[in-house]
């Protein structure tokens, strides 16, 4: 009898929801009118174009850094490259979001994954820095336009009761595709030319286009007739205390994530070792993700993002005392291991709260603003890393990025407040009839 019924209520999922893809829920209830079991769709789609994206990324992200040489680029030129593509994803970000949330969000994902495989060709044509500036800030708007309304379509088909578990599986379809990509980048430039990742990671892109164009459905309510402009947006969004003091964090980890991507393959032993350190690192991240996002479901984002950014600083404090000699490699081992994976708490959780905080007619412009602040961390990171190692020291790294964490973690405080607040609701808006 429930075996029926299930068949029956696919079907009629099926008929109901032809064309379009967002969140659909369907209850089946017993002979007693109790719930039995509920059946969720998700945009898997969208997760496979993720994937292939982040893969592609993956690729250039590790590869780029080691294209450059040594001789011809110091530390700061490599950081001035690296910081284009942030540049241009911070100024185009808002836009994107703001065009998401007015004329839909799947077009933005299949035109910036076309953009991107023309960048990606011509990465290898020229090693001139103002050649390659503008490569990588092509590709830094195609990035804008990916990532804002994909984090827009996973907000749209996501609940507050569901959103952490799916950033944590968003998450996990990004992060998974940067491992594969610089594991495989680590692989190419050991057994085959440094150019040949670039022209790989074309074909990606383009592969995830034209599966993006086929597969990936549009989320966007049809009943959202109008939008919100995004001064309007960010005004709801940082009236709220706790959304507003998520911002320096955020700023503070992607700082120092921009300089361990930059200059991470130009320090370690080779790049075919690095890669693996990297693929390694990464690959815990993304399994973790869904687990954490979860987590932040069931007992509440706020505990979550807290372990993170406990766990972050404990990380950095023991990377220092082992740099200074005042632990040992074996005494210290077990530190960096529980308090790496405390990290990973942070992001599905405060991915998940924005989410949650999002007016429903500016998701697209509130993702485009948290994009704006990834970017502008991962504009000074290259700049500062470049700058520090240059004249400090490879140690000078541990030390700033504990200052900006725990300094960051100071103003989320003092913007935010200490006391308890109950469950995070959606900031929805009253439509006043006209006259």
């Amino acid at each position: 009898m429930l075996s029926n019924q299930l068949i029956q209520a696919r079907d009629n999922l099926k008929e109901r929801t032809a064309g379009h893809q967002g969140e659909c829920r369907i209850t089946i209830r017993s002979a007693s009118g109790a719930p039995v079991r509920r059946l969720v769709l998700l945009p898997s789609p969208l997760y496979v174009s993720v994937f292939l994206m982040r893969f592609s990324f993956g690729l250039v992200l590790f590869t780029l850094p080691i294209f450059l040489p040594r001789r011809e680029f110091s530390n700061f030129a490599v950081g001035v490259i690296a910081a284009a593509y942030p540049v241009a994803e911070t100024i185009c970000g808002p836009l994107v979001g703001f065009l998401a949330d007015k004329f839909g969000r799947r077009k933005w994902i299949y035109s910036g994954l076309a953009v991107s495989t023309v960048a990606l060709l011509a990465f290898p044509l020229n090693t001139d820095i103002g050649y390659l500036v503008v490569v990588h800030a092509v590709q830094g708007l195609a990035a804008a336009m990916i990532v804002v309304s994909s984090l827009t379509m996973v907000t749209d088909a996501s609940s507050t009761k569901n959103r952490g578990k799916e950033m944590g599986v968003y998450d996990f379809a990004n992060l998974s595709g940067y491992m594969i990509g610089i594991l495989a980048a680590g692989v190419l430039t050991k057994f085959g030319s440094r150019t040949s990742p670039f022209y790989f990671a074309s074909g990606l892109a383009a592969t995830a286009a034209i599966f993006a164009y086929f597969k990936v459905k549009e989320t966007r309510s049809r009943e959202v007739k109008s939008t919100l402009s995004p001064i309007k947006t960010l005004k709801l969004l940082l009236s709220h205390r706790r959304a507003a003091a998520m911002f320096p964090i955020w700023l503070a980890m992607t700082t120092f994530i921009g300089i361990t991507l930059t200059f991470g393959p130009r320090l370690g032993p080779s790049p075919f070792l690095t890669s693996i350190v990297f693929g390694a690192s990464v690959l815990i991240l993304a399994v973790t993700q869904p687990l954490f996002g979860y987590l932040s479901d069931k007992f509440g984002r706020d505990k979550l993002m807290m372990l993170g950014l406990l766990s972050i600083i404990g990380l950095f404090s023991t990377a220092i005392t082992m740099v200074r000699g005042r632990l040992g490699i074996w005494t210290g081992t077990p530190f960096l291991v529980v308090f790496g994976l405390g990290c990973f708490a942070f992001p599905p959780a405060a991915l998940a709260s924005l989410g949650d905080l999002a007016p429903e007619r500016g998701r697209g412009t509130t993702m485009g603003a948290y994009s704006v602040v990834i970017s502008f961390g991962t504009i000074i990171g290259p700049l500062l890393g470049g700058y520090l190692l240059d004249r400090y020291g490879p140690a000078s790294l541990f030390y700033a990025g504990l200052i900006l964490l725990i300094g960051a973690l100071g103003l989320a405080i003092l913007i935010g407040g200490t006391e308890r607040l109950p469950t995070i609701k959606p900031i929805r808006l009253r439509r006043h009839p006209r006259g």
